[in-house]
């Protein structure tokens, strides 16, 4: 009896988690082999304050692609998306990047208005994609390679690819600056790919996000209350608990909580521009 009691409790709170991830988490894009071995290439300097950080005074374009649906509308508004260009704007703002939309296109088929990961958005890319532009998508849905839907992803720098996905509701929140942030080589701030990061940083640089500045995160989707406060519980590899950053872009905290991103992640982005995106500017 007791075992069926914690089953139940168990799948209560998988089905629980499953729909706070589909709201405060749902991202697509995922590290790797080819990340992987790209990041161990790279190798970023540390700086101590925002005062610090290298300003690249640089402007770069964005080709902007909405699907329509199949009545033929697009089910998004231009001014939409620039309002949406100008909050990615205000968090690069800091590093002096600024991104300005050079076209508004609008694609017929609507075919693509759902955008799978494993099997249209090879095609997409082909028929619909300028070179030396950042290239961004809004289609109804999105489905990633692994077949669940998502709120938006991003090619990052190892796939050779200039190209961010957004599905069009999600245009007024904090996704875009989440996969920006992924386009310029940052990972969740959860990311476990590279080994599990500990709560005392000891092992900060090669683990987790490989940013020392983010505090270890165990996914905090679910546990952020409505005054982005941590309500979670997890404790790390050394029986340590975790205190994550509820606000950081990189994480799965409430969209409203997200504002911020660390002095690690913007020399990761300065790094990417200078070195892996050279083509945009």
């Amino acid at each position: 009896m007791k075992i069926r009691i914690f089953l139940i409790l168990a799948c209560i709170h998988f089905f629980k988690l499953t729909s706070v991830l589909a709201q405060e988490g749902s991202c697509g894009t995922y590290v790797t082999t080819e990340q992987m071995t790209l990041e161990n290439t790279i190798n970023i300097p540390a700086v101590k304050s925002y005062e610090s950080l290298p300003q690249l005074d640089l402007e770069l374009m964005v080709t902007v692609y909405v699907v329509k649906d199949e009545t033929g509308t697009p089910g998004i508004t231009n001014a939409a998306v620039v309002s949406a260009l100008d909050r990615v704007n205000n968090a690069f703002s800091l590093i002096k990047v600024k991104f300005h939309i050079c076209a508004f296109n609008y694609i017929d088929n609507y075919q693509f208005n759902i955008i799978n990961g494993a099997r249209n958005e090879r095609d997409l890319l082909i028929q619909h994609y300028s070179t030396n532009t950042i290239n961004l998508y809004f289609a109804s849905g999105l489905i990633d390679k692994f077949g669940s839907e998502v709120n938006g992803y991003a090619l990052m720098p190892s796939e050779l690819k200039d190209a961010i996905f957004l599905r069009k509701d999600m245009v007024s929140s904090n996704e875009i600056i989440h996969q920006f942030g992924h386009f310029f080589n940052l990972y969740h701030t959860h990311e476990t790919a590279f080994g599990n990061e500990v709560v005392k940083n000891v092992n900060c640089d090669k683990t987790g996000d490989r940013c020392c500045d983010t505090p270890a995160d165990p996914v905090i989707a679910g546990f952020v209350d409505n005054n982005c406060e941590y309500t979670g519980a997890f404790k790390d590899n050394n029986n340590q608990f975790y205190i994550p950053s509820t606000q950081n872009f990189m994480s799965f905290g409430k969209d409203a909580c997200r504002c911020t991103f660390t002095n690690d992640q913007y020399m990761r982005i300065i790094y990417t521009i200078n070195n892996l995106k050279k083509n945009l500017w």
